[in-house]
């Protein structure tokens, strides 16, 4: 009796603790957030990246490095196709400022594409991995 007692209070206790949150004041800020949280670990799941999608964050730049043939067969929303092999001829479309998020089919492409951008001096550069990670609808 006693147990149950103390474990109801202890998860009145915790939950209490979690349900304190700050509103956000803007659209912006909270995407500016998200980005920020996303650049702080280096990585980002399927589910991040397509809340990222979703909320129209203009906080990063999605790159498929994967050939034009592969990109039009399918790809991530929003994403630009810049094949890995031409990353140092597009460098004018990669801002500086925000977020890069690079892809390819398996993660190797994207692997050398995230090399390349960080030897040109890029600093929040993250590697998705392959497209098959992202499990939600992609666009032709």
């Amino acid at each position: 009796m006693i147990k149950r007692l103390l474990f109801y209070l202890i998860l009145i206790f915790m939950l209490s603790g979690c349900a304190v949150q700050r509103a956000p004041e803007s659209l912006y800020e909270t995407q500016k957030e998200k980005t920020e949280e996303v650049k702080a670990k280096q990585t980002i799941t399927a589910s991040e990246l397509k809340e990222l999608i979703d909320e129209k964050n203009e906080d990063y730049v999605l790159i498929d490095v994967r050939t034009e043939e592969e990109f039009s067969e399918g790809h991530i929303p929003t994403a630009m196709n810049i094949p890995h092999t031409e990353i140092e001829d597009h460098i004018d479309k990669i801002p500086k400022d925000r977020l890069i998020i690079v892809y390819c089919k398996l993660g190797v492409r994207a692997s050398v594409a995230a090399l390349k951008l960080e030897e040109l001096g890029y600093k929040n550069v993250i590697n998705f991995g392959g497209i098959g990670s992202y499990a939600y609808e992609l666009e032709k």
